[in-house]
């Protein structure tokens, strides 16, 4: 969800800035990076350590999850033509979830912050056990969704989501922002959602299918 359907990564850094400035911390790029893709608590607990333990990981978590659900349910910011693609898969009758490593609060404040959404399911940190870089979200979306996992196609941008993505079993599509991924036949590179359109989602099916049956 974020820093590929929402350009939130600029509200998440500014966020947590200021929160760890707040507590005596100067919180640089480098340490944003290694968060990247989360989850939360793993982002708390480093934000706890960076601090020597003078608020604890559960404390952080809860500051962060009631500054974002407030700053995302108010304005949701999408990345370049990502609402034109899910409406466009919505449009020839294929389904489609959003799994998150956010927390259920923040999944469900961006979800009401937007007039036009397309997702048949979501799965938000906590819903199950195990988070990514598990691919058991992904997992627990096909099952909602009552789709064969290696039939799904799944839109990454972080490593820790590509990697549970690629776990899952499914065809991934990555779009990365900070980091470069090379190509395999179930893994593709783009740069944006605004670069594809429905029928390249009917390609990668086609090589995914060919790719399945070797």
């Amino acid at each position: 969800m974020d820093g590929l359907f929402l350009d939130s990564e600029p509200q998440w850094h500014e966020a947590e800035t200021l929160m760890m400035k707040e507590n005596g911390y100067d919180w640089q790029p480098e340490d944003q990076l290694h968060c990247l893709g989360g989850p939360l608590s793993r982002v708390a607990e480093y934000m706890s350590t960076c601090l020597q333990g003078r608020k604890s990981s559960k404390e952080l978590e809860a500051m962060i999850i009631a500054e974002m659900t407030d700053r995302l349910s108010k304005k949701v910011p999408l990345m370049p033509g990502a609402l034109a693609m899910s409406r466009a898969i919505n449009n020839h009758g294929l389904k489609q979830g959003l799994v998150s490593a956010s927390p259920r609060p923040i999944v469900d404040g961006v979800l009401s912050g937007m007039a036009e959404k397309y997702f048949d399911v979501t799965v938000a940190a906590g819903d199950i056990e195990r988070t990514k870089p598990f691919p058991d979200p992904y997992l627990h979306a096909a099952k909602l969704l009552n789709v064969d996992i290696s039939n799904c196609l799944i839109f990454e941008d972080s490593p820790t989501g590509i990697a549970a993505a690629e776990a899952s079993g499914a065809f991934v599509v990555a779009i990365p922002h900070y980091v470069a991924f090379a190509e395999k036949p179930r893994l593709k590179v783009i740069k944006s959602f605004e670069d594809i359109s429905v029928a390249d989602l009917n390609t990668w099916s086609a090589i995914n299918q060919r790719e399945l049956d070797k």
